[in-house]
């Protein structure tokens, strides 16, 4: 397998040109001209782009005698402009694409790549047209045409009487497409005008996203996704079920569409490559507030290691790759499509030669240590919530509850972990305080529940990272395991006799699939935990960031709120997309607030914890206050995301599953539960001797109750905040 070598600017990368090139932008030419996409343009006779100079193969570099069909290619003549008042291209925007699917697809026969070509055409078409109308509105509704057009099932035929040349472009290229791999094709490209008009609508009203939500989208709907599939198709590797759905896929995927996104043009080869708003150099500009050169700088670097850490992924990871095959032609299906992504990304390299000054990769710096001397900025929080009237009752059942069975310490132990479950870090800690903010309108039982949930949550935590340091987290699992699904099983330990306790009172009141949910997410949310203390080097943070979800609770909270708020509404309704994004981003609010309370404070022990901050530090090799502003944007970002699907999206679904007046409120009930949640965890972290911090306490609690609300209004019913 060829190396791809980073080389500075003007080197090779090893990218090759695909001989078909020629064919391909004739082909594409003639197939603008016939759908009505070609625009008027500028005058061409000049050199397709300066920086193209000194790499062997670019058309600069060709000889001045070179045959026409090669200039032509080149862009050295211009195809003749039929004029457009619609979306459309200009003939620059044609043969960059074409060039730019020569380089990327080296190895592709020439129909596909006249294929790939016009697709290409056809997304900046549709890019550009975004870009000149940024309302909202009007671009969602555009793209929701398009999307009608290629969510048929696979095969089904398209039509071609469609008045509009970029309606009646798709189609063609539809037809042009194999059957058995239109569907893949057509999802991937659902995918990307997704994107494109989210980063559309954001430029019509100056929003910016963080660098990680950056890159997130990016591998959601972004480029790379679309690059990936248009490299599976040209090279028809059918890759297995068993390969896409594994983790080292996964990880050479986000690697992939990462580089991907870091060194895509930020528009169509057009003006708008150093304006738009979604621009990774504009990202990092607006979030780290530095001048554009300072920001192209970070960029490189950014992009060094995201490079590095591919061509490590692609060695390291591919037996594993190969071993989840079950015969010779898909490892060589799998050796393929690596191979495919090396070629794409150095031919982008070639096609884009300034994407490839890229610097030597920094060392992070922004590390757990003592406690960091930085404050926090003012956390946003849109709900409200209140303090349980049976707090004290609460607090005097906690601690008796704890000294009963065993949790409570004494004070002379030493250790992080072991100095906060002793009598003084206990009361300091005030775990009754989350239960009656998170639960403000529960019972005595219900409240008593809750606090000592959250007592047995917090000390398994504890218990668990002295486990794993101690290599003890695989008996510690096993036992758990053992207590939640045999009865009768007799608890040993003190923190058995907890859960034994807790649980009983958990599961009592429900029926059996509900059980079993609550038994999974449980010991889901445990294991997830062990894995990310067993590790050793900084993962990912989006990689940490999905888990966390699950090892914080998050995902166990939004279910027990759902059981407890909406018994009787439809299983359905919540496996619903919308109500599935409402309990990820809850569950994500939870972990990011929690990490950045941990990172604050530090952590003494000899093994690291890990946490998004940390990740975060190390994936952009920031300083800690940048790296607290990102998280703590990243975290506004989800309310905002909230509050969005709750009054939007939320009320659609209901309407749609015709929910009667019980179960709406009883919806409703549950979406108020989980905003209570996030604010009252907001506040006790603000307020609790678990994350003391360096003397802000005060005026952060302060900010911590958010906007009040009014006791008579119907969250779903107003507008976001």
């Amino acid at each position: 397998m060829r190396a791809l070598e980073i080389a500075g600017a003007g080197g090779p990368c090893g990218a090759r040109l695909n001989p078909h090139v020629d064919r391909a932008y004739a082909n594409t030419v003639r197939w603008v001209r016939d759908q009505g996409l070609l625009v008027s343009d500028v005058d061409l006779s000049g050199p397709l782009r300066s920086s193209t100079a000194g790499i062997a193969g670019s058309p600069s570099s060709w000889p001045v005698d070179a045959p026409d069909s090669a200039r032509c290619s080149a862009g050295r003549q211009a195809p003749e402009s039929v004029g457009s008042t619609g979306p459309g291209v200009p003939a620059s925007g044609i043969r960059d694409q074409v060039l730019l699917a020569a380089w990327t697809h080296p190895d592709v026969p020439g129909p596909e790549l006249a294929l790939i070509a016009c697709f290409g055409v056809w997304v900046d078409a549709v890019r550009h047209h975004l870009r000149r109308h940024r309302q909202g509105t009007v671009v969602e509704r555009y793209v929701a045409e398009l999307r009608a057009i290629p969510a048929g099932p696979p095969g089904g035929g398209a039509t071609g009487d469609a008045a509009d040349p970029v309606e009646r472009g798709l189609c063609d290229l539809r037809a042009r497409v194999a059957p058995a791999w239109r569907w893949q094709l057509d999802t991937a490209l659902i995918d990307l005008l997704r994107g494109q008009a989210a980063e559309s609508a954001g430029s019509a009203v100056s929003r910016v996203p963080n660098p990680i939500d950056h890159v997130e989208l990016g591998r959601e709907t972004g480029p790379g996704p679309w690059a990936a599939q248009l490299v599976a198709y040209g090279l028809r590797t059918n890759l297995p079920v068993e390969v896409t759905g594994g983790t080292a896929f996964r990880l050479v995927h986000n690697a992939f569409c990462d580089l991907a996104l870091l060194r895509a043009p930020s528009g169509p080869a057009l003006e708008s490559s150093r304006t738009a708003l979604s621009d990774s150099v504009v990202v990092l500009q607006r979030h780290f507030g530095q001048s554009r050169s300072l920001a192209v700088g970070m960029l490189d670097d950014l992009r060094a290691r995201r490079a590095q850490r591919f061509d490590e992924l692609t060695t390291t990871e591919l037996p594993t790759l190969l071993a989840d095959c079950r015969d010779a032609a898909q490892r060589d299906a799998v050796l393929r499509y690596v191979q495919g992504l090396r070629d794409w990304l150095a031919g982008l390299l070639a096609w884009r030669p300034d994407a490839a000054a890229e610097a030597v990769p920094r060392k992070p710096v922004a590390r757990q240590g003592a406690a960091n001397r930085l404050r926090l900025p003012d956390p946003f929080m849109p709900f409200d919530t209140h303090p349980n009237p049976g707090l004290e009752d609460a607090r005097r059942h906690t601690l008796a509850w704890a000294g009963d069975h065993g949790l409570l310490r004494t004070d002379g132990e030493q250790g992080q972990q072991a100095r906060q479950w002793t009598p003084t870090g206990f009361d300091a800690a005030d775990y009754a305080l989350l239960g009656a903010l998170t639960v403000p309108d529960a019972d005595e039982a219900e409240l008593a529940l809750a606090t000592d949930r959250q007592v047995w949550a917090w000390y398994a935590d504890d218990h668990l990272i002295g486990s794993v340091a101690r290599d003890g987290e695989t008996e510690f699992l096993n036992r758990l395991s053992t207590l939640l699904h045999r009865d009768a099983e007799t608890p040993r330990a003190p923190w058995e006799q907890a859960l034994s306790d807790v649980w009983h009172r958990t599961v009592t009141s429900l029926e059996p699939r509900p059980r079993r949910e609550i038994t999974v997410r449980l010991m889901e949310m445990l294991e997830l935990r062990a894995a990310e203390l067993r590790t050793a080097e900084i993962v990912d943070p989006l990689e940490l960031l999905a888990s966390r979800r699950r090892s914080c609770g998050g995902e166990l909270t939004a279910a027990l709120l759902r059981h407890r708020h909406a018994p009787g509404v439809p299983a359905e309704l919540f496996a619903t997309p919308p109500m599935r994004a409402l309990a990820r981003t809850f569950a994500e609010v939870g972990g990011l607030r929690q990490d950045l309370f941990r990172f604050r404070a530090g952590h003494s022990g000899a093994r690291p914890i890990p946490d998004t901050v940390t990740a975060v530090a190390t994936f952009l090799s920031c300083e800690p206050h940048q790296t607290v502003a990102i998280v703590d944007d990243m975290c506004t970002a989800r309310l905002r995301r909230f509050e969005s699907i709750a009054h939007r999206e939320v009320p659609a679904v209901s309407a749609e599953f015709e929910l009667d007046l019980v179960s709406f409120d009883r919806l409703e009930r549950y979406v108020r539960g989980m905003q209570q949640w996030m604010a009252g965890e907001l506040r006790w972290l603000s307020l609790t001797g678990r994350y003391a911090g360096n003397g802000d306490r005060p005026r952060r609690a302060r900010r911590a109750l958010g906007r009040p609300a009014l006791a008579h209004q119907r969250f779903l019913r107003r507008a976001p905040g």
